[in-house]
């Protein structure tokens, strides 16, 4: 069978987004027990968006090992419309051009979005992304199943930190100050004039950059979507914007060290590539996210969930025998 290298990261529940001394492994088994939510999938969609793009707790771990350290699952999204527009022809053959044709999938057919896969020990979670569903999407679908289930109040949420280590893979020290470098954000009118083709392909091709541009840091900093808008609308169309960011905290002039925690909060669904840190910005020898790749089987070009769901599972045990992580699998 055909197998994928994918990229299996690391998170932890922020104590007290459920309570103190929540355990989210226990409360979602005893969420989809107590409901019975556990043998009807139907009762696990949510439309989070109100767009009719349902996300969906679809495939879980059998119900038999829920007694066990682990729990598991596939949380896929889907969109709304029944044309999907492909190219039906070989893209060995010689033409003049490929025809781009829509297909009716049918009316009663919903288009995958994309896939995510996780499992949790704890309050630890292991989870694979996918292009489109990412792990913010699995933070908001457990804080609306919460909800729904009358464990959590509106206005609470869960939350899911990242866990940040230094460039060279060892435990990140407290650090006095964090230089971010965000990519440029040009003019659309120059974009489009310089290799407007080529513009198009890296758009596609690095969708996750869109959290690196001046704008989005301005945003993560804490600047209102007002002054954002203002800013934005005094850049010319054949004008590049550009920002260069120091974040520190400031107390009777002497630097007051942003902890670990903040950082993996904050950070927590940005890559730091996206932030510059592995690249012109700094915190000693740059930051990266707790993570390791790992072989998972396929079935064509989708990743097989249970093969998806065990890799995870070793990863997590790999880091809790490294001592990268305080998990108990007992």
């Amino acid at each position: 069978m055909a197998t994928k290298n994918t990229t299996v990261q690391y998170r932890q529940l922020k104590q007290g987004s459920l309570g103190e001394g929540a355990n989210l492994k226990d409360m979602l088994v005893d969420i989809l027990k107590r409901r019975r939510w556990d043998t009807n999938a139907k009762h696990r969609i949510l439309d989070l968006d109100q767009d009719q793009s349902f996300v969906i707790l679809n495939k879980i771990s059998d119900p038999g090992t829920w007694d066990g350290p682990v729990f598991s699952g596939q949380l896929i999204q889907l969109q709304e419309g029944s044309d999907v527009h492909a190219i039906t022809q070989s893209l060995d053959e010689d033409t003049a051009e490929f025809v781009l044709q829509s297909l009716n999938v049918g009316e009663q057919a919903r288009v995958l979005k994309g896939a995510l896969y996780f499992a949790v020990v704890g309050n630890h979670i292991g989870l694979i992304e996918g292009q489109q569903v990412r792990g913010r999407t699995l933070e908001r679908y457990l804080t609306a199943l919460f909800q729904k289930a009358d464990e959590l109040d509106p206005g609470d949420a869960v939350i899911l930190n990242s866990k940040f280590m230094a460039g060279d893979g060892k435990e990140l020290d407290e650090s006095a100050e964090i230089t971010v470098a965000a990519k440029p954000n040009e003019g659309r009118a120059r974009l489009e004039r310089e290799q407007p083709e080529g513009v198009v392909e890296r758009e596609a091709g690095s969708a996750r950059d869109s959290g690196s541009t001046v704008f989005d840091v301005l945003k993560l900093l804490g600047w209102s979507p007002e002054a954002i808008a203002k800013l934005e609308a005094e850049v010319p169309d054949d004008g590049v914007i550009e920002g260069f960011f120091k974040i520190f905290i400031k107390e009777r002039r002497k630097r007051k060290p942003i902890s670990r925690a903040t950082i993996n909060e904050a950070l927590r669904n940005i890559d730091p590539a996206d932030l510059g840190l592995r690249g012109d910005g700094s915190e000693r020898n740059g930051v990266v996210k707790l993570s390791m790749q790992r072989a998972v089987e396929t079935h064509r070009s989708l990743l097989d969930p249970s093969s998806a769901m065990n890799e995870i599972v070793t990863a997590l045990r790999e880091w809790a025998a490294a001592g990268k992580i305080d998990c108990n699998f007992d």
